[in-house]
């Protein structure tokens, strides 16, 4: 497949160019998919773990495993605003759940779910919290370790909840109503806890081979001509604006990342890919400018002052998408 073959030209080109060491672990790992026990895979995975944002991840962690606030930022000294974004930010630096830094968050995070320590951000006033924090919490831990056992009880409940609402194989928002007052008893028309959340997505895509087919085509379909796309995110999808802001692009790029995980988003994220082909430049790199203040995923270079760097980090981002986009239509 030719797709494949500029994939990997473009990955080797950029490693040619002596590219930060995080980027060239994510080349290497999720671009080419080099073999985990390769010496210059283990090695490289060595220079990523000694990098400046793994070191600021390490340095700002607490001893119980989290980074203070969950889900609600609050002002505070360090970089990391909340332990939601601090594994997503790991994850975008190539950690694994394997890292002494991610053993300690699931830790935590199993605490979490199990009850044994309190949700560290102030409670909501209303009958969705419970869910919620559940929600958040297992949403977050699947992202580093999808197949826990501890997982299971949480992620059957969100699947009974969306085969309860696409029973008739298109969204019903009573039905969704219906299955909350059954499961949950929790308030959800027009909240976070209506199923096209970033959340909710991220849990079900942690483990989207085992749902449904028509289940998990449904629900995508319906997610991407969403006119305001995922909730939190609020990108339309099939339709997307002609001109996108940094924070726009940010937002767009995690929505794909979040719907890439699930078999069917290739059936509908055709147009998008195209249009990915054809913002590369002269030489044939990514480069969508300055990064939204709020990423999480940039940047991956320690320093985008040279203009090479940041054309390095935008186009590793694209590459894992589109391997992920191919790697599914096989």
């Amino acid at each position: 497949m030719k797709e494949f073959e500029a994939i990997e030209e473009t990955a080797h080109r950029i490693m040619r160019e002596n590219p930060d060491s995080v980027v060239h672990f994510r080349l290497l790992h999720d671009v080419l998919k080099i073999g985990s026990n390769n010496d210059t895979l283990i090695n490289a995975q060595q220079e990523m773990l000694q990098s400046r944002w793994v070191h600021e991840l390490k340095r700002e962690q607490r001893k119980d495993g989290s980074w203070g606030r969950f889900h609600s930022a609050m002002k505070t000294k360090g970089k990391i605003v909340t332990t939601e974004a601090a594994v997503e930010r790991g994850l975008a630096l190539g950690i694994e759940a394997s890292s002494p830094i991610f053993q300690a968050t699931i830790g935590y995070l199993s605490r979490l779910l199990e009850g044994s320590v309190d949700f560290p951000d102030p409670p909501e006033r209303n009958n969705r919290w419970a869910t919620g924090k559940q929600l958040f919490t297992a949403s977050t831990l699947a992202r580093i370790g999808p197949t826990l056992p501890i997982l299971d009880k949480t992620w059957k409940l969100w699947v009974a909840i969306a085969e309860h609402t696409f029973a008739s194989s298109t969204y019903d928002q009573e039905a969704e109503i219906q299955a909350h007052q059954r499961l949950t008893g929790a308030t959800v028309k027009n909240t976070y806890l209506v199923l096209n959340n970033r959340y909710q997505l991220a849990l079900l895509g942690s483990r989207a081979s085992k749902l449904p087919k028509k289940l998990e085509n449904a629900l995508i379909d319906w997610v991407w001509h969403k006119e305001d796309g995922i909730g939190y995110l609020e990108i339309p999808l099939s339709n997307p604006p002609h001109r996108l802001t940094s924070g726009m692009l940010d937002r767009l790029f995690t929505s794909l990342e979040i719907l890439s995980y699930f078999p069917s988003w290739r059936k509908f994220a055709d147009n998008m890919i195209s249009w990915l082909w054809t913002q590369r430049n002269r030489d044939g790199f990514w480069d969508f400018g300055p990064r939204a203040s709020a990423s999480v995923y940039l940047p991956l270079s320690e320093s985008w002052r040279k203009k090479r760097y940041r054309q390095h980090d935008w186009s590793t981002r694209i590459l894992v998408l589109l391997r992920k986009y191919y790697d599914t239509s096989l």
